[in-house]
Formats: structure tokens, C-alpha cells, sequence
């Protein structure tokens, strides 16, 4: 019987015995002493290590012979695997489900209610106004309809303007156009694509998602960048360099990275640590030392993709709809259904500033309503100030919120350039020396940068001297020793060779 080849195995028997051998050790095991556990080619362990260190959040460790270890502080709890991660996955999926349709009911509400109390509102404005007109036609004398407060010309223009005002919201790329832009046309001028209205009512209420969704393929691209124009070879400080991940969680992430793109740790002669990935150096088309250099930072956070003009006008929609609410719901619980008065000349609906509540009852009586002030109360009154909470409450929340991410997402940036400055001079780093230029990499905290300097010296054993500046000998140590060990990858031996077979050659 053939004996198999090396590389041709059983992964999940490799690992199961690996597993085992792990789950019985009581020290830290090299490749060395699990091939003596199980009895597996190191070609083998090396290649399903990577792996298993990812899954059990495992940790690399180097002896003083510079000897690769792998530890398991966690122990040998699946993120993977078994009734815990799995139930989590569904719930995670039923979540996100349950909370898209709800999001776009939701976003349906408050359309639908934004415009539509603000349309009722308007014409109860409206009906009431001609309503005060008509009845002054009927007999009514100028001076007993001043002192009802009925309407008038004054208060005819405040409605028609707003009414108005509420048709060129509907196209409201008309409404902050000048007349000069409303007449361009598609000769010579090219139009500006319109926002649907519904499309700005969701991006001022809920934001317009995240724009770093993507974050996890824009890194893995930066990083294939860095390492092909690197033959291959990157260390855990680059990495947090390109990144913007503190050490521990830089040390977590390069583990997936090995697993994902065929990469294994490395031990330089001296003891330094670095990582290779031979498989990337596999590539026809060189990387540009731009694209090589220039690490990617994340997108802050907008509060809206909406010009500031139309946000302020839904504000201002919805504070009608607030003062509009609480006139009647004022009225509904000081009035309630005592609408008529009895004068010289008869009866007559109640003026001044409780006419518009006085004529929407007695216009609801007319119609049926057998308790309209209850009615009114609650749904004229009540629902449009709830709503009206809520309109602004979630963008006010949202906005707080948005202050907290986007000052991480900043500190975040700052840490590529922070840990770039340091590995472009270990020796002698001064943090003063830092431009933190762009608002996407200034914090608004003054310590940030100090903070997060410490942090990478108690994890890099930095020193800082009497003049300010600061020495990582650790980091320049395993920089000096990853440039050495690319000088000695020929990335010749990993180059696609000649083409022995094209699908597309003819016969």
C-alpha cells in the first residue's frame, strides 16, 4: 500500500490529535514536542497550528533559544464551534433580521406621521381660517371678529406660505435651488440627481449606516499590499501599524490573517518574531510604493448625508407638529367640549387663541363624533407629541452616540500614525514631533496620544530618556531583524513560473 503524502491528510483528524495532546500538556508546547505527542509531520502541525491557535484565542511565546511556543490562557473553548457559538450565530441572524423589518416599519411611522399631522395640522389651519371668513360673511362685524382672533389676511398668508412651503419640501431640491438652477435643463447643463424625500427623512432620523461597513476588506487589502512589497515578511508592530489595533488585539487579528492567507509565525536566528507569508509573494503584477506605504484610516461618522438646510426644515416640521399637539391637547383638558358662547347676537364659537380647538369640535361633532374632545385629545393631541419626542430624541441619542464613536474611530487613526512615527525611529522617538494634521487622527482629548504612548511602552518595554524622548528597543530590535530576513527571501523562488498550460490555447 503507497504511503500518503505529507500534506495530503485528514485536517480534522490532524487537528483532533493536536487538540488532545494540547488539552493534556501542563507547559507550553513547541512544534517539536507535538510531533512527539502525536506523532505528526511538522509539515502537518505548521500548517493546522495557525488554525487552532485562532479558534481557541491561543498566544505565541518565544524561549530564550528562540524557540516558537503556543499558549492557551483561554483554554480550549471554541469561538466556532459547539451549541454556545451556534446558538449565537441564530440569534445574531434573528436579530439582525427582526431588526431590519422593524427598522423599516418604523421608517415607514415616521414618514407617514411626520407629514401627515403636519398636512392635517395645516388644513385644520386652512378650514378653520375660511371657516372664521365665511362667518364673518354671515353678519359678523369687523371688530367681534378682531376680538375672536378669527383669522384675517395675515393669518391667510401664514397658512398658504406654509402650505407652500410643504409642496416645495415634497421637491425640495426646488425648494434651496435658486431660480437660475430651478430653469437649467438638460441642454448644457447637467441636473442634480434628486434625493428622494422619503431617503433624506431616514438619513436625518437614522443616520446613513456605517461608512467603515467595509473596514474588513479595506485592511485586508492594505495588508496583501504590505506584505507582497515586503517579500512576505511583516511584524506584529507593522501590522499594528496598518491596522490600528493595540498589541493584544493586532496579536489576535495577524492569527486569522495566518490562517487566511497561508501565513506562519516565525523565530529569526536572534529571537526575533515576524510572520511570512510566501503565498503572497506568488503575484505577476508589482505593488506600487504608495499603495505599499499609504495605510488606510476609517471614515469618521456624519449625522446625515442631508445639506444642513433640510435637516433644520424636518425640525422645524416637527415643531409645529409639537406646538400644534400641545395646543390641543391643552384645550382637550382646560376646554374639552365647552366650544360655544352666548352673546347679544346669539350663539358663537369661541375666539381668540382657542378658535382653531373650538371649530376642529365642533367640525368633529358635525361628523359623527360623540365625545370629539376625548378624540381630539389623544389623537391630535397625545400621538403627535409622542411622536414628536421621538423625532427628536432618536437623532439627539444618535448624535451623542456619534460623538463617542467617531472619537474612537479618531484615536484609532491616531494610533497608525502614532506606532508608524515610532517603528520610523525607535532609537529616539519624540511624540512632540507628531502632526496630528487631519481631524480624523486629533482626539479631542489633549492625553490621548500620551495614553496610548504608554500603553505601547508597557507592552514594548519602551524607556523614555531625561530630554522627552522615547527608546523601544524591543521594537527596533525585531524591525532591524525583519530587514535582515528580507534580504535573504528571493522572491524569484515564489513568482509564478512559465505558463505550461492555457485553458484558451488551441489545439
Amino acid at each position: 500500500m503507497p504511503e500518503a503524502k505529507v500534506l495530503d491528510y485528514n485536517r480534522n483528524e490532524v487537528r483532533s490529535k493536536l487538540l488532545r495532546a494540547l488539552r493534556a500538556a501542563t507547559k507550553d508546547y513547541t512544534n517539536a514536542d507535538l510531533a512527539r505527542a502525536t506523532g505528526l509531520p511538522l509539515a502537518q502541525i505548521g500548517a493546522e497550528m495557525p488554525a487552532i491557535s485562532d479558534e481557541y484565542r491561543g498566544r505565541l511565546k518565544v524561549s530564550e533559544q528562540g524557540d516558537l511556543l503556543y499558549s492557551f490562557p483561554q483554554g480550549f473553548r471554541s469561538r466556532y464551534k459547539g451549541f454556545g457559538p451556534s446558538l449565537k450565530r441564530i440569534l445574531a441572524a434573528a436579530k439582525k433580521s427582526a431588526a431590519t423589518v422593524g427598522k423599516s416599519l418604523f421608517k415607514v411611522w415616521i414618514l407617514v406621521t411626520l407629514f401627515g399631522y403636519f398636512f392635517l395640522f395645516i388644513a385644520l389651519a386652512l378650514v378653520a381660517l375660511f371657516g372664521s371668513v365665511a362667518m364673518q360673511g354671515n353678519g359678523n362685524s369687523r371688530s367681534r371678529s378682531d376680538r375672536r382672533g378669527g383669522g384675517g389676511l395675515g393669518g391667510l398668508w401664514l397658512t398658504t406660505s406654509l402650505f407652500d412651503s410643504l409642496i416645495r419640501l415634497w421637491f425640495y431640491s426646488e425648494l434651496f435651488k435658486s431660480a437660475d438652477a430651478r430653469a437649467r435643463n438638460g441642454f448644457g447643463y447637467a441636473r442634480r440627481e434628486r434625493h428622494p424625500l422619503h431617503k433624506a427623512v431616514f438619513s436625518h432620523v437614522f443616520g446613513d449606516g456605517d461608512p467603515n461597513a467595509d473596514w474588513n476588506s479595506v485592511l485586508k487589502r492594505a495588508f496583501v499590499a504590505f506584505a507582497q512589497s515586503h517579500q512576505g515578511v511583516i511584524t506584529l508592530p507593522e501590522f499594528m501599524a496598518i491596522s490600528g489595533l493595540r498589541p493584544e488585539e493586532a496579536q489576535e487579528r495577524i492569527t486569522k490573517f495566518c490562517v487566511e492567507f497561508e501565513g506562519t509565525p516565525e523565530v529569526s536566528d536572534s529571537g526575533a518574531i515576524y510572520f511570512f507569508f510566501p503565498a503572497l509573494l506568488a503575484k505577476n503584477v508589482n505593488v506600487s510604493a504608495n499603495v505599499a506605504s499609504s495605510f488606510p484610516l476609517k471614515q469618521l461618522k456624519r449625522f446625515s448625508s442631508n445639506e444642513p438646510k433640510l435637516d433644520r426644515t424636518f425640525r422645524w416640521i416637527n415643531i409645529v407638529n409639537l406646538l400644534f399637539g400641545s395646543y390641543f391637547l391643552y384645550n382637550a383638558i382646560s376646554i374639552g367640549t365647552n366650544v360655544v358662547v352666548r352673546t347679544a347676537q346669539g350663539t358663537a364659537l369661541k375666539g381668540g387663541l382657542t378658535f382653531l380647538y373650538s371649530y376642529t369640535v365642533y367640525f368633529a361633532s358635525q361628523i359623527g363624533f360623540h365625545n370629539p374632545a376625548s378624540v381630539l385629545g389623544w389623537a391630535l393631541g397625545v400621538a403627535p407629541l409622542a411622536f414628536s419626542a421621538f423625532f427628536f430624541g432618536i437623532p439627539a441619542l444618535r448624535s451623542l452616540r456619534l460623538s463617542r464613536e467617531n472619537e474612537a474611530l479618531k484615536r484609532e487613526n491616531m494610533r497608525k500614525v502614532l506606532y508608524s512615527a515610532v517603528i520610523a525611529n525607535p532609537k529616539g522617538f519624540d511624540h512632540r514631533a507628531v502632526n496630528l494634521a487631519s481631524e480624523d487622527v486629533r482626539p479631542a482629548s489633549v492625553q490621548a496620544m500620551q495614553q496610548e504612548l504608554q500603553h505601547l511602552a508597557a507592552w514594548g518595554e519602551g524607556e523614555i530618556a531625561a530630554d522627552g524622548t522615547w527608546a523601544f528597543k524591543d521594537l527596533e530590535f525585531t524591525e532591524r531583524e525583519a530587514t535582515r530576513v528580507r534580504a535573504g527571501v528571493r522572491e524569484s523562488d515564489y513568482a509564478p513560473t512559465s505558463t505550461v498550460f492555457d485553458s484558451d490555447a488551441k489545439a
